[in-house]
Order: C-alpha cells, then sequence, then structure tokens
C-alpha cells in the first residue's frame, strides 16, 4: 500500500502552519509568570508541554487547509479456471461405477494441480449450471451452450481464463454450442466422456403430441421407434390410458418388425378424447436381449381435453406488428383460439367469443361504435391497445381503466417497471427480471391516472425516471372487466426477449396472464385458488395463487392459508401459502412425476372455506433419446475456443496443459482510495492525548 498526501490549498502554507504553532508555543510558555515560576521547578516539563502545545495548534491549523490522503491498493487476481461438469441423466446412462469413481479421483487431482497458479471454481450443469455439491447424475435435460453462457456472465469482470468442460456432448436444450457463445474469449478444454460406438437399442426417436385437445375429437399421436444393431428382431409397441397407479387402458397395439441395422419407423395414432381433462398415456416398446439401456422403451404423454376452446377476437384499426405479436402469445396457451379482423370489415355477433382485443381503437377514421357498443351491451371483457391512431377523446366513452390526458400528438419512448403491490395475478421472478430489460414502447405525451376499481400490472419508466403512470392496467366493477396496454412495440418485446433468453416466456407469460385473468368468468366464490396451467414438466416448480374475500367483497390475507397435495399413489404434501399484497402465493417446488389433487383450506369469520382441484407432472424424458456420446462436438468445441480434448482416462494431461498457456497470466489492480484527514478517527485521538498531557502537566506544576 502506498500513501500520499495532499492539500486544497497550496502548500507553502505549511511552513506558516508550523510556525503559527510554535508561535503559540513560546507566547504561552516563555511569556507567562506562573509557566515561569514552574519551570523553576521543572525545566524540562515546560519544554515538553510546549511540544504538545505547539504539536496540537499545528496539526489543527493544518487540518484548517484541507488535507486528504491517497491510498492505493495493489491486488493480484489470479487467472480463473472453471471446471464445469456435465450432471445430467445421460452420463448415469453411460457410466459404470469404476467410470465414476475414476472420474473423481482424476478430476481431484487437476483440481490440486491447477490451484497452485489458478483460482478454480466447479459448478454442474444440465438445463442450467448450480454448484458442485454433488455428482448425481440426475439432470433431465442438457443445455451446453446456456451453461457456457451463464459462466461468461458470471466472470465477465473476472480474469477467466480457461474451462475444463465434462461431457458426452449430447445436448438437448439451447443452441448447439458450436455456433452459440461467439463472444466466449476463455480457453475451451474438453474431457469426452460415454461411447461413440452404435450400440443395440430400440427406442422412441420422438413422440408428438398436442399439449391440448377438445371433446370428442381425435388425438393424435406422431410416433418415431429408431432400431440399432437389431435386425431380425420382432417388438411390441402399445398405448395405454393410466387411470390410476394400479389401472390402465389398452388403447392402440402394433408388432414391429425390425427388418435393418439402423431402422426407422413411424406410427400415426389417433386416440379418442371422451372426456375432460388431464388424460395420461404411457407409450411402451417391449424389452429385447442385449439392449443397452430400457429407460428408452417408455414414453409417458399427459394431453389436457378441454371442453372448448376459449375464443379471443382481435378487431384492428390497421395492420401492425403488434396484432401478430398478440396473436402468437396468446395461442401458446392451447385453451385459446383467436380471429384476427379488420374494423373496416368487423360484422361479427359477439357472443362466441370470451374476450375483445381492440388494437388502436377508436382511431379518428373508424370510432368503431358497432363495436363497442355491442361489446358494451354484452358485457364483454375487452383489452384497449393504445398507440399513435388511437382517438382518445373518442376512448372516454368506452373504457374505464386509465383517465388519458394527452398533451400532444407526440410519443414518449417508455419503459417497463413492475408493480409490486399488484395482486391480481403473479409473474415468475424471471419475467420480472426481463420486464425491466424489454425496449420501450410508444406512449401518447401527457397524463395518466388509474380510475376508481383500476389497479396497475406494470408503470411506467421515462426515460430513467420511474412514474405513477400505468402502461398496463386492469379494471372490474360488477360485470364489467377491462384492461389498458397504453403503448404500441409489444413486437419488440418478443424480439428482444428471444434474442435475450433463446424463448419468449416472458412475454408471452405476461399477455397470456392477462387474457386468462379478462377472459375467465366472473368468479364470486369467497375462496379461490388457481394455477398458471394443469400440467407441468418434472423440473418445473409447481406455483398456486390464491384469493380470499370478506363478506363486502373485499380483498384479504389476514388467515392463514394451508395446501394439502395427494398424488394418484396416496403421497400426501402439506404447504403454507405466503402472503402477498392482496392475496396468498405457493410455489411447492418441483414434484415427482404424476397426478395430483390438492385442497386449499382457510378459516375466515369462524367458516371454513376450501378449493379443490387437480394438475399433472409430465416427465422430461430428453436424457435417454440419444445415448451416442458425440466427441465430434466436443473436438470442435474445444478447437474453436484454443483448447484440447481429452480422453477420460488421460484428464490429468488437461491440468498440464492449462497451466502451460502463456497467455493465462495474473491481473493486477490498482486500486485508489482517498479520505479527508479531517474524518481520521486517530487524528482525533491525538489531538485530545497532546491537550490532556498538557493539562495533567500542567495541572502537576500548579501552572492553574
Amino acid at each position: 500500500m502506498n500513501t500520499g498526501i495532499y492539500f486544497e490549498t497550496a502548500w507553502y502554507w505549511l511552513p506558516l502552519c508550523l510556525l503559527l504553532g510554535a508561535a503559540y508555543a513560546l507566547l504561552l510558555y516563555f511569556k507567562e509568570k506562573k509557566i515561569a515560576a514552574a519551570a523553576a521547578k521543572s525545566k524540562y516539563f515546560v519544554y515538553a508541554m510546549a511540544a504538545f502545545r505547539f504539536l496540537a495548534v499545528s496539526i489543527i491549523a493544518i487540518l484548517l487547509m484541507s488535507p486528504f490522503l491517497k491510498m492505493r491498493f495493489t491486488k493480484t487476481q489470479k487467472p480463473v479456471v472453471v471446471i464445469l461438469n456435465d450432471n445430467s441423466e445421460s452420463i448415469k446412462n453411460s457410466f459404470g461405477k469404476q467410470d465414476s469413481a475414476l472420474l473423481h479421483q482424476k478430476l481431484n487431482s487437476v483440481k490440486e494441480n491447477l490451484a497452485s497458479k489458478f483460482d478454480v471454481v466447479s459448478y454442474n450443469f444440465s438445463d442450467k449450471i448450480s454448484d458442485a455439491k454433488d455428482f448425481a447424475y440426475n439432470g433431465k435435460a442438457t443445455n451446453i451452450s446456456g451453461a457456457l453462457n451463464d459462466i461468461n456472465e458470471r466472470f465477465q469482470n473476472r480474469n477467466l481464463g480457461a474451462v475444463l468442460l465434462i461431457s458426452d456432448g449430447i445436448y438437448n436444450q439451447g443452441e448447439n454450442p458450436i455456433y452459440a457463445n461467439q463472444n466466449f474469449a476463455a480457453n475451451i478444454f474438453a474431457v469426452a466422456l460415454g461411447d461413440t460406438a452404435i450400440q443395440r437399442d430400440l427406442k422412441f426417436a420422438s413422440v408428438l403430441h398436442n399439449k391440448t385437445a377438445n371433446i370428442s375429437e381425435q388425438i393424435p399421436l406422431k410416433i418415431e421407434i429408431e432400431a440399432s444393431n437389431l435386425q431380425g428382431k420382432v417388438a411390441d409397441l402399445k398405448v395405454e390410458e393410466i387411470q390410476d397407479s394400479a389401472t390402465s387402458v389398452l388403447c392402440y397395439t402394433k408388432i414391429v418388425n425390425i427388418g435393418s441395422q439402423q431402422n426407422f419407423q413411424k406410427f400415426d395414432v389417433m386416440l379418442p378424447a371422451a372426456k375432460a381433462g388431464v388424460v395420461h398415456y404411457r407409450v411402451s416398446l417391449s424389452q429385447l436381449a442385449g439392449e443397452v439401456t430400457y429407460k428408452n422403451n417408455v414414453r409417458d404423454v399427459f394431453i389436457e381435453v378441454l371442453e372448448n376452446k376459449e375464443q379471443i377476437l382481435i378487431v384492428f384499426n390497421s395492420p401492425h406488428p403488434d396484432v401478430a405479436a398478440l396473436k402468437t402469445a396468446i395461442e401458446t396457451n392451447n385453451a385459446f383460439a383467436v380471429k384476427t379482423i379488420s374494423i373496416d370489415d368487423f360484422n361479427e355477433p359477439l357472443n362466441g367469443f370470451s374476450l375483445i382485443i381492440a388494437h388502436q381503437l377508436p382511431s379518428q377514421k373508424n370510432k368503431a361504435l358497432n363495436l363497442f357498443s355491442k361489446a358494451k351491451e354484452l358485457h364483454k371483457p375487452t383489452l384497449f391497445v393504445l398507440g399513435s391512431q388511437t382517438d382518445y377523446a373518442a376512448l372516454k366513452q368506452w373504457q374505464r381503466v386509465v383517465d388519458v390526458s394527452p398533451s400532444s400528438s407526440m410519443q414518449n419512448e417508455v419503459t417497463a417497471v413492475f408493480n409490486p403491490n399488484f395482486s391480481l395475478f403473479t409473474v415468475s421472478n424471471s419475467t420480472i427480471e426481463a420486464i425491466t430489460k424489454f425496449p420501450p414502447l410508444s406512449v401518447a405525451f401527457g397524463n395518466f391516472k388509474t380510475e376508481a376499481g383500476s389497479s396497475a400490472f406494470l408503470l411506467q419508466r421515462i426515460n430513467s425516471v420511474k412514474t405513477d403512470f400505468p402502461l398496463i392496467a386492469f379494471f372490474e366493477v360488477g360485470e364489467d372487466k377491462q384492461a389498458c396496454i397504453l403503448g404500441e412495440g409489444i413486437w419488440r418485446w418478443r424480439l428482444y426477449d428471444f434474442m435475450q433468453n433463446k424463448s419468449q416466456d416472458a412475454t408471452n407469460e405476461i399477455i397470456t396472464k392477462t387474457v386468462q385473468l379478462l377472459s375467465a368468468k366472473t368468479d364470486k366464490r369467497p375462496f379461490r385458488v388457481a394455477l398458471p396451467k394443469n400440467i407441468f414438466n418434472e423440473n418445473e416448480q409447481v406455483t398456486f395463487d390464491a384469493q380470499l374475500f370478506n363478506a363486502n367483497y373485499e380483498a384479504v390475507n389476514e388467515p392463514e392459508v394451508h395446501m394439502t397435495i395427494k398424488s394418484s399413489d396416496g403421497t400426501v404434501f402439506n404447504f403454507p401459502f405466503a402472503r402477498t399484497a392482496n392475496g396468498y402465493n405457493l410455489n411447492t417446488g418441483s414434484l415427482p412425476v404424476g397426478n395430483y389433487s390438492y385442497t386449499a383450506k382457510t378459516n375466515l369469520g369462524g367458516k371454513t372455506l376450501s378449493a379443490t382441484g387437480k394438475f399433472s407432472v409430465s416427465p422430461l424424458q430428453l436424457e435417454t433419446t440419444r445415448t451416442r456420446a458425440d466427441y465430434e462436438l466436443m473436438l470442435q468445441l474445444a478447437a474453436k475456443h484454443n483448447g484440447k480434448t481429452y480422453a477420460l482416462q488421460n484428464l490429468e494431461k488437461s491440468a498440464e496443459d492449462i497451466l502451460a498457456l502463456d497467455s493465462l497470466k495474473p491481473v493486477i489492480f490498482d486500486n485508489y482510495i482517498t479520505e479527508n484527514a479531517i474524518n481520521l478517527k486517530w487524528i482525533f485521538a491525538l489531538l485530545i492525548a497532546l491537550f490532556s498531557l498538557e493539562w495533567f502537566a500542567r495541572k502537576y506544576l500548579g501552572a492553574y
């Protein structure tokens, strides 16, 4: 650490400060009679007292010059080497106990060697990365590009030198890692696991199906079977409906003749949708002797059979990319069917629609009187999407969500801010985080105020200032439900969402939950529980929202709410709900595969209230689809990022090669800290000590 002293005033005042201290001490101790008398007893005491006063006065005078200390701290940061270990099921399927023990032994040796020169950090990964606490090899999916991107973000301000990637090269989520991660600057050294030989195996290459079906329709299954090194063998293909843990009904059977070494066959199966609810089908192939694994001989399929799809009508003033963005987002939920129509062609009866979306209507060219008068007469929920074509004067006649007072025809570029007090529905934390990064919407320049009975989901941030102006808001009084999206440019959100997250889940969640809330039939029950969907993947978290209303139909959340979840095999899970602003929320985490029923209970005013329902957890069977390791991908990935590839037996060689890299050097940082001297406590203590010593000496000599 190096320290320098600097002054805000000119340095030549420093001798004057010392001269002032000396003059003060001389005048006090060599001109005063009491001091002269005391000097006769002990002149050394007088010299000491004069020195104390000289130092104290000089220090005070110097502090008036506003001195400050500038300290430099030098920090050396070692290069970081990250070890990324594939913790997915495909590794377990190809690993024996000896291979696993050998990997752990060699990996510990590599860590010890690298730690002599580098900071070594270890992570596991499958569909996402986690701390390397253990090696369970139970990940349900593999996303290599996502793991590398996560490492790049976590260490963007660190001296990341190299990544040791240990995997079989089989990925089933995310992008091809060879073409992704273009900004990844660190070297990648790959350790290739698994077996590249074509092994004897009969498996489902894919089972394609819709997530939902309408009652009384046929449910199509497209089944693709792949067989390796089983020529001449015969297998049975079966499709069964699983009714409970002990009962199943055979729906389809077929004999499969395997005629070649690499054999692919396709089957189209049609199943009846006889009743509403979640239907569980099991598609299976008989087990043949010598297969590398039997896990990929079975696929479980969960399909939600609906009474009828909710019909959504989008009426637009003129073609706009937001219309297509809204339609696509809504239709990601198979419970909805969307029809789009221009207001110029509108002549539709609205009885069959659950929700009307009016895009930039009413407008200057078309007041849409026919549309809005019909919607008002039938009490149809309406979502208004506002923009540069909206006639705001005419709008006031039809919508009661927000009072909009444009002050000019200009548009503001406005970004979204989540309103933590919003309680009509919840969105995931990842969506809340994504919202803050979305590109701006174009919103009318003016003042906005939510009307009585309205609730804002998103607020406007104008430039860097967070406002109370709503961006998306909802209104519900009696039979009337409305909402407003006060800007145009939703299509940019979807593009940005995909660019950043390789999916449009955040945008889809915002739009579909908006539509679900508006299209839901008015529910007057005092206690309600809702799920975002009825079928979850086994690696997803199951979440519930609950609302409780008192006799005046006011939302309350003082009473406790408890949830009991029961699986089809009789296992019971108990959870308490957490309170939100005006409701309740429960996140159970991920649950085992199966069908579940739930009962939520609470007590209000001495009366027990309950809500019941069902949901299912579907298996994620990606890891058994491919059993042959992809060494070629590992070789190309390492070569692209200036690394090398190793077999498990040569894992120690990776440490030698990483240690030999000349490009991995420590980074030296200089950190400067500036501190005003008057804030240093030790100087204050020194002044007290000097004046105290002087006082005791004068007291001792009787100079007071």
